[in-house]
């Protein structure tokens, strides 16, 4: 049927209906890549503030700085390439070095992994406790 359309209805997945739901995707994709970008802005000014706190080293102070110059470019090459310029160049990242992005990828769960179980309280064994139960004093009656 042309245009999606059957039985003289237009269809509910016609071109319309495309376009808006790749206007949407679109307009989801570039408020997502405006977050990371003033996500990875806030971390370049976290470092440089780190760094001014070491005036008397200079040499540390410049590391800190030069650290938040690369993440004020990383701020700036993601608000400025598309989606799909990024996706490539990781794509072909990944492909140059396989074993790197295997390594990243597995650094990266167990880090969420040990973000996710050090919020839960574990118990505290009776044998490691600080102030054994004996110890207390009891009151002769």
């Amino acid at each position: 049927m042309p245009n999606g359309a059957q039985n003289g209805r237009p269809s509910a997945a016609g071109p319309g209906f495309a376009d808006a739901l790749s206007d949407q995707t679109q307009g989801y994709i570039e408020k997502r890549k405006a977050d990371a970008a003033r996500l990875v802005s806030d971390v370049g000014d976290a470092i440089r503030d780190t760094g001014a706190g070491f005036d008397a080293l200079p040499q540390l102070k410049e590391f800190f700085d030069q650290a938040a110059l690369g993440v004020d470019e990383l701020a700036e090459n993601i608000s400025r390439r598309s989606f799909s310029e990024m996706y490539g160049e990781v794509h072909a990242a990944i492909r140059r070095r396989p074993g790197l992005a295997t390594a990243a990828a597995v650094l990266t769960s167990l880090a969420l992994f040990r973000l996710v179980n050090a919020s839960k309280l574990q118990p505290v064994p009776r044998s490691h406790a600080v102030v054994p139960v004996d110890v207390l004093p009891t009151s002769d009656v």
